[in-house]
């Protein structure tokens, strides 16, 4: 039985995942695509990137980078009024210390709290892990802004 097991999950990990992008297909229009079958409001914009929306209207971004085999997952929040550059170190600081896969900074000018996370894939791209690295970063994403609005700054 126990050998049965170990030649199971070492054919399991030979196979390539069911659903899953060859690196070449890896474009803006499938993965808007992929994460509107998973129920989220992506889109393609005008500069060729996937906006998300969430359920509060803010925007996200995925920008793809093929010959990196890399996506950039972004957002930005425009702080209310200025932010001293004590109060705005305090707060990323706080964030990257206590949120996980997210990284948070702030640009003075324009004077804007952001977060983003770089995600590299191999030769293929999964979908079900690029649904599940989104949706993760969606999450931490709204700690960071529940803290920014607790912080009063945006």
């Amino acid at each position: 039985m126990k050998k049965a097991l170990i030649v199971i999950s070492i054919l399991l990990a030979a196979v390539s995942p069911l659903f899953a992008l060859d690196a070449e297909d890896v474009t803006a229009e499938n993965i808007a695509s992929i994460l509107k079958n998973a129920g989220l409001d992506a889109e393609v914009d005008e500069e060729g990137d996937v906006a998300i929306t969430d359920q509060y209207d803010y925007l996200y971004w995925i920008i793809a980078y093929p010959e990196e085999k890399r996506l950039w997952i972004e957002s930005g929040w425009p702080a209310y009024g200025d932010v001293s550059t004590s109060d705005a170190a305090r707060i990323v600081n706080d964030a990257n210390s206590n949120l996980i896969m997210l990284r948070a900074w702030y640009e003075p000018v324009p004077g804007t709290f952001y977060a983003d996370y770089d995600f590299f894939y191999s030769d293929i791209l999964d979908e079900d892990l690029l649904v599940e690295v989104v949706e993760f970063f969606l999450t931490q994403a709204d700690v960071y802004t529940d803290y920014l609005i607790s912080e009063e700054v945006i």
